[in-house]
């Protein structure tokens, strides 16, 4: 870097903290911005506000300026967006805390600034909402500011994959905009980074790797249930079957799906895809 940049990171949960933590580690003047009154405390004191052993390894180390005032978030050279986004009852998804951040970012932007979307989303919401937010400030993408999405990817407790070394995808609706995000992730994460060609490309990645996790889930599931009245040892078979090199990935028979990411994400790609006129059966079957 040819000078310290300024990076804020909104949301300092699971995937915005270990984030902003990295970003330091790798010389970055980093600024959290979190609502949560107890969990700021919580950091600004050094302390890992839940449990996660990166967290608890380089807060003390680096610390990080958290606030739950958003005007930390000025003359940021990139601002990191990393909130929920949860789906109700009815499976339809929340923007809510999307659009939050992406207006608190857009009411304290400098100019020249790069605005990364790191929650998972589904195609067209970076264009169709997150855009909209900033535009009604009278801010243009690629003149002046820059809007990307690179999806989030943790595995919150792993002790070998972390925010550090987990490859990325990134998407933005620019060239200048993507070669900006890609630089910079490269510079904090020793894993490759992918450009895609366009931000829903981008968008779409994560739906699919998580639903495409679902899928499996469920099919190994089914088979568990059914090789049980047949007397076949389940577990047995899918080890037998990774014997073969190409084309077979082992999923195992579990209590099902849980977490923030595999129950949701696949009605992001599901409710938007109706919009369009498409059913996702297959989907909604695994679900």
């Amino acid at each position: 870097m040819s000078k310290k940049q300024k990076v804020s990171v909104i949301g300092l949960g699971y995937v915005g903290l270990p984030l902003a933590l990295r970003a330091a580690e790798r010389g970055y003047e980093v600024v959290g911005y979190d609502p949560d009154r107890d969990k700021v405390a919580s950091i600004n004191e050094g302390q890992s506000p839940f449990e996660d052993d990166f967290v608890s390894e380089l807060l003390p180390k680096y610390p990080i300026k958290a606030s739950e005032k958003e005007d930390v978030l000025r003359e940021s050279d990139i601002v990191l967006i990393c909130v929920p986004t949860p789906v109700d009852e009815m499976q339809n998804p929340i923007y809510d805390y999307v659009v939050s951040a992406a207006a608190a970012a857009a009411r304290n932007l400098r100019s020249g600034a790069l605005v990364v979307l790191e929650s998972t989303v589904n195609p067209g919401v970076s264009e169709e909402i997150v855009l909209p937010i900033f535009e009604k400030k009278g801010l243009q993408v690629g003149r002046d500011f820059f809007l990307a999405h690179c999806p989030e990817r943790i595995n919150p407790g792993d002790p070998k994959w972390n925010v550090g070394n987990i490859p990325r995808v990134v998407g933005a609706f620019t060239e200048e905009g993507a070669s900006r995000a890609v630089k910079f992730y490269r510079s904090i994460v020793d894993a490759p980074i992918k450009a895609m060609k366009s931000i829903r490309e981008a968008e779409a990645v994560k739906v699919v790797e998580n639903s495409f996790r679902d899928i499996n889930i469920a099919f190994v599931n089914e088979l568990a249930q059914s090789f049980d009245r047949l007397g076949i040892d389940i577990v047995d078979v899918i080890d037998g079957a990774a014997t073969k090199p190409f084309a077979f990935l082992p999923h195992y028979p579990s209590c099902g799906v849980g977490g923030h990411c595999i129950p949701v994400d696949p009605y992001y790609l599901i409710e938007y895809a109706k919009k369009a006129g498409f059913d996702h059966r297959f989907m909604r079957a695994a679900r």
